[in-house]
Parts: C-alpha cells; structure tokens; sequence
C-alpha cells in the first residue's frame, strides 16, 4: 500500500495549521465520513494525541476549516470595502467571489458549502458584513425589502444554491454566465433596476479581475 506524502506546508507550519492543511486537502477531495483522524494526522505529520490538543474530533476541524474558506474570502471582500461606497456595487463584488471560488477552487467551495454549520446564523460574527451591507443599502434607498432576516436568507441561499449549481455541472464554461444572472436577479430582487443589476454585475467583475491580475 502506497502511503501519502505528509502535508507539503508542515515544515512552516504550527501543528494546528499542519493539521487544518491535511484535512482540507483531504475533505476537499472526499467526503468527510470518508476521511478518518489517522489519515488527517498522517498526512500533517503529527501525532495522533495532537490533533486532540486542537480538535474535539472531526466534526470540529472541518468546521475550522470551512470558517478559514470564508474567511480567505472575506479578506478579498474587505480590500473593496474603503474604496467602494455603494452597497450594491459591494455586495455584488461579495457574491461575485463567493461564487467564483466553485470555478476556480472547488474544493474549498466544496467544503464551505457542506461543512460550515452557522452559515445561516445572521447574528454570527462571520455574517456581520453581509448584515451591515443589507442595511446601508435599505438605509440609503439603495434596496426596498421589509424583512431583514429573509432578505439575508435570499442572499445567502443565491450563494448557497449557486456554488452547489457550479460544482455540479460538468462542463464549466457557462459559469460566468450563471455567476452573472445570478447576480443580476440577485439585485433585482433588492429593488434595483434590471439595467442598475447588469451594470453592477458587470463592474463587480471587472472589479474582481482587476485586483486578481498579476502587478505589471
């Protein structure tokens, strides 16, 4: 039986960061019920009494892991948050990135959809940009819904069900197109004009590309 090669980012690593390495490789690939502690601690190089110093069991470090997907993602979002002031425009650029990583990294995005637990919790920590961009825009006029709380649910289910859409299709060479209209009917349903929706989804692409293009 040929064994694994442990997790190629250890020698820089902590042992929590090894350990968060390995399982996402590993979850990434197979489902989690599939992927046992030992192969985890094999593949980060660890003692199987260290994953316990970090982890209750598996249920928690892929919990761990999806919260550092979103989190990566997040970072993204932040860079356009001091330069941009239209919620729209912000909020497109959200969805835009959270629906990008199921074309470009499908595993990460196979793991934050399957395994992020509070995803729809609206008063976790990790949904507050999200809250706070829903009400600057009701605040500003920029969108019309009454119901905070399902309004976040639409919003998170276009994410949600898109990301599951994407990873499903065996040919992915109309996502951008899906990724768009999605987007598009996205804002159309905060209230924007369909022409206002197109122009946004359009920037918040252009937007994307420009900060992910390598610096000349």
């Amino acid at each position: 039986m040929t064994s694994q090669p442990g997790y190629r980012g250890l020698r820089q690593t902590s042992n929590r960061e090894a350990l968060l390495g390995a399982a996402s490789e590993l979850i990434g690939v197979r489902s989690l019920s599939e992927v046992s502690i030992d192969e985890i601690v094999h593949r980060a190089g660890v003692a199987k009494g260290t994953f316990y110093n970090h982890f209750r069991d598996k249920a928690d470090i892929s919990h761990h892991v999806a919260v550092g997907v979103r989190q990566d993602v997040q970072d993204q979002i932040a860079q356009f948050k001091s330069i941009i002031a239209d919620p729209a425009l912000r909020l497109s650029i959200a969805l835009t990135l959270f629906l990008d990583l199921a074309v470009y990294s499908p595993q990460r995005a196979q793991i934050l959809v399957t395994m992020l637990t509070d995803v729809s919790d609206i008063g976790a920590p990790m949904n507050a940009r999200v809250r706070a961009t829903l009400e600057e825009g009701r605040s500003s006029g920029r969108f019309s819904f009454r119901s905070l709380d399902s309004t976040f649910v639409f919003v998170l289910g276009i994410v949600v069900a898109g990301v599951r859409s994407i990873l499903e299709r065996d040919i992915q060479d109309d996502s951008p197109d899906l990724i768009n209209d999605l987007i598009v009917h996205g804002l159309i349903g905060l209230g924007l004009s369909r022409v206002d929706a197109v122009s946004m989804a359009a920037s918040a692409r252009d937007k994307v590309r420009s900060a992910s293009a390598p610096d000349n």
